[in-house]
């Protein structure tokens, strides 16, 4: 059964030193812990932080960062305006939380009026319901949005990410932002020998543009020591014959699938881009306006790497 607790969060934006690779500085998110369940997650190690595992417990307890709206105020003053804000590099802000909790339409209404530029990531629907607050900083050029989509496979999707949208929803939610905004597909991670197939990428990618996506960012999945053992089980369970291979291609402590596969799918996804004329540069949004404000680095540092699955 779920449980949903209050989470008194000590700093709620953090420094995001590996995000610059995808052009943000910072990063927030409201929630710990997803409903989505994705079982490649690499945030799911992060509730070994507060003594939970990794399996049952990331899905069915779940943290509510209560005190957002008040540290965030504060926070996004001693935030340099020219830094991008990330909402949702561990854990998707508008998971099921969100409709009663709605601390991402606070996030929201609090950059709109601060001026910083942001990114979000997503896999739900729900982000739909601040289109009021999204169409005013799409204006402004102050928001991306990133709608997480790795497969038209609605089959695999439902052992795989089971609490998750289907693809057909997250198509038709890329639809309706694109009017709108710069919209990214985030096809990550690619799943060795279950999304990385030429015929089925092929199909995402050419759905997503179709769709109004301009750009995509997808990688090779990372396999971190402690995700790994939790997902070779999921493995074992849905798709056995598949375990030798990934023994082989994720052989000892390697976190990352071996060069030759990674070359080769760099090389694949370069084609497949450039083929559904999709840019592999992220669109990067803008501050509204510049503000005199003090460039302090004291923001509290997440020793969790954000989108360490690329």
């Amino acid at each position: 059964m779920r449980k949903i607790q209050d989470w008194q969060a000590r700093s709620v934006i953090n420094r995001s030193h590996d995000g610059n690779h995808y052009g943000f500085e910072a990063s927030l998110n409201p929630y710990r812990g997803c409903a989505h369940g994705c079982h490649y997650c690499y945030a799911r190690e992060t509730h070994r932080y507060l003594g939970l595992d990794l399996g049952e417990d990331f899905v069915q307890r779940l943290f509510v960062k209560k005190n957002l709206g008040t540290r965030l105020v504060d926070e996004l003053r001693r935030l340099p305006l020219q830094q991008v804000l990330a909402v949702g590099t561990a854990t998707d802000p508008y998971q099921s939380l969100e409709g009663r909790y709605r601390l991402t339409r606070q996030v929201l209404e609090a950059v709109l009026e601060s001026g910083h530029a942001l990114t979000i990531t997503t896999k739900s629907p729900l982000i739909v319901r601040d289109l009021d607050l999204l169409r005013q900083l799409a204006a402004n050029g102050q928001v991306v949005v990133h709608i997480s989509l790795i497969s038209l496979d609605r089959d695999l999707l439902r052992t795989l990410e089971p609490g998750a949208p289907s693809p057909k929803v997250r198509l038709d939610t890329i639809e309706r932002l694109a009017v709108h905004m710069p919209v990214v597909l985030f096809a990550a991670p690619v799943v060795p020998y279950l999304t990385d197939q030429v015929p089925q990428l092929d199909t995402l990618y050419a759905a997503a543009r179709a769709a109004g996506a301009t750009a995509v960012m997808a990688s090779r999945m990372r396999l971190s020591p402690v995700l790994k053992p939790y997902f070779l089980d999921w493995l074992r369970l849905y798709h056995p014959p598949l375990l030798p291979a990934y023994q082989r291609l994720y052989p000892g402590l390697d976190q990352f699938p071996n060069d030759p596969y990674s070359q080769a799918l760099k090389r694949l996804l370069a084609e497949l881009a450039e083929r559904h004329g999709l840019a592999v540069d992220l669109p990067r949004p803008s501050a509204r306006r510049q503000l005199a404000q003090p460039q302090f680095d004291f923001m509290h540092h997440d020793p969790t790497p954000d989108y360490h699955h690329a």
